[in-house]
């Protein structure tokens, strides 16, 4: 059981993670009038999370 909540645990950091990573790169495309290509290279965002964000903007 303990192992259960751990793995929980992870994934819901790892969502938090990636809400806060999202709406990061939302705030610097709204307030720099970046492509989102370009707010993801100014914070580095890994290309596995790229191909995500690009489906949810």
């Amino acid at each position: 059981m303990c192992e259960a909540v751990e793995k929980y645990g992870n994934r819901r950091a790892e969502s938090a993670r990636l809400n806060i990573l999202l709406e990061n790169v939302r705030n610097l495309m709204e307030s720099m009038k970046w492509s989102a290509e370009q707010a993801m290279s100014a914070m580095k965002v890994s290309e596995a999370d790229r191909d995500m964000f690009l489906k949810e903007l």
